[in-house]
């Protein structure tokens, strides 16, 4: 794929990148893939003046990572597909991420879903259903 014309972005420019990285002055931090838990790692590891190269098998657009926006999500993937006890560890887990791990990387988002006149009653009752489920699944986690 060739990157858009006034961009800087390219696999010649990653490849040099890594290059100047690994040849260049040394690092205080290395990071081996940039799902949510590396990308939050790398930046806090930035954020605390460290030097950091982070590497992953493709860019941050690819995969996984294109899906998750980098979300901690709490569990609320888990719960959809029935895994309670995945969906209360995962929601615990943000609890203590936004408390005491790293209350300056994630925050409680508001969520907005718009529920338009292309999606059915029983697509918006389900919706709904989930949004309750997930504060459930929050108050049970004390999160």
């Amino acid at each position: 794929m060739t990157p858009l014309s006034g961009s800087s972005l390219s696999a010649a420019r990653r490849a040099r990148d890594l290059t100047d990285s690994v040849h260049g002055d040394t690092v205080d931090v290395l990071v081996v893939g940039l799902g949510v838990t590396g990308a939050g790692a790398a930046l806090d590891a930035a954020a605390r003046g460290l030097r950091v190269v982070a590497v992953d098998a493709h860019d941050l657009a690819f995969g996984t990572s294109r899906f998750s926006s980098k979300l901690v999500h709490g569990g609320l993937r888990y719960l959809a597909s029935g895994r309670l006890d995945v969906a209360h560890e995962s929601a615990v887990e943000r609890g203590i991420l936004m408390e005491r791990t790293a209350p300056h990387l994630v925050h409680a988002q508001p969520f907005v879903l718009p529920l338009t006149p292309l999606v059915s009653r029983g697509q918006a009752a389900l919706a709904r259903a989930g949004f309750h489920a997930g504060d459930t699944l929050r108050l049970a986690a004390r999160t």
